[in-house]
């Protein structure tokens, strides 16, 4: 029997063209599934957050199946693999805390599941949709366009907060400051027509207008108008449309100036 192996030892030319062989179909089969999935949440837009559900499930079992072959590969005995599972936890517990710290939250993410791909979130500055989630990393889009990767680490560690939680609807919140000496009836009026007419409005759900007052150096009158949005890509666009038309109805009916 071998005796004194090490993971060197395993790691010859022809191990290594193997891991490398392997690592790439594992790529290959991801990108294929990922892409033949995004094709079918364009056609099907109500199944997109099943369908994103499933890739991560695929790419994480993927990935586990290919460690699991590539271990067979470079070990086929039993007393092998023990070597060199024990010499890859020791190079983990000395040098790897932190990738281990980040595997577990990514196993964590995916089978709590305290959000999926395609959800709108927020982690503690970042707040976007979530367009992957690794092993090690997540990454949200944000609705300026910019890619934040997050460590899984931190992900399981903080406090997360989900809008839609796997559905494509969400509540969006428009604040409008206004002068103290606005009528609340009116400003409540104007707040459930600007809801009701916006074509991003998902009327089957309940909107509700809350008119406040606010002293301080600088009285206020705040607006706030509560209305879901049928497609949580269009919070910006529904929030937008909801403070033009308050506005312009207000300086039509002269409570706003024009500048």
């Amino acid at each position: 029997m071998e005796t004194g192996i090490g993971l060197l030892d395993l790691l010859t030319p022809h191990n290594l063209l193997l891991l490398l062989a392997l690592a790439g179909v594992a790529l290959g089969i991801n990108r294929l599934v990922e892409a033949f999935l995004d094709r079918l949440g364009r056609r099907n837009p109500r199944s997109r957050f099943a369908l994103k559900r499933a890739a991560s499930i695929i790419r994480f079992l993927v990935m586990m199946l290919a460690l699991a072959l590539g271990l067979e590969l470079v070990a086929p005995t039993r007393e092998v693999k023990l070597a060199t599972l024990t010499t890859f936890g020791l190079a983990l517990g000395l040098g790897g805390q932190e990738l281990v710290r980040n595997l577990v939250g990514g196993m964590v993410i995916l089978f709590d599941k305290p959000f999926q791909l395609g959800d709108q979130i927020g982690v503690g500055e970042a707040q976007g949709e979530v367009i992957h989630i690794g092993l090690l990393t997540t990454r949200v889009i944000t609705p300026e366009d910019t890619v934040i990767t997050l460590p899984n680490s931190l992900v399981a560690s903080r406090d997360v907060w989900n809008y839609n939680s796997g559905v494509p609807d969400c509540l969006v919140v428009t604040s409008l400051y206004l002068p103290l000496s606005s009528d609340p009836r009116l400003l409540e009026t104007i707040g459930w027509e600007a809801a009701w007419c916006s074509p991003y409005t998902l009327l089957s759900k309940p909107v509700v207008v809350l008119v406040t007052d606010h002293m301080g150096a600088t009285p206020w009158t705040l607006l706030r108008i509560k209305a879901y949005v049928y497609e949580h890509r269009q919070m910006s666009a529904m929030m937008n449309d909801m403070t033009i038309r308050v506005k312009q109805e207000l300086r039509r009916r002269g409570v706003l100036q024009e500048a």
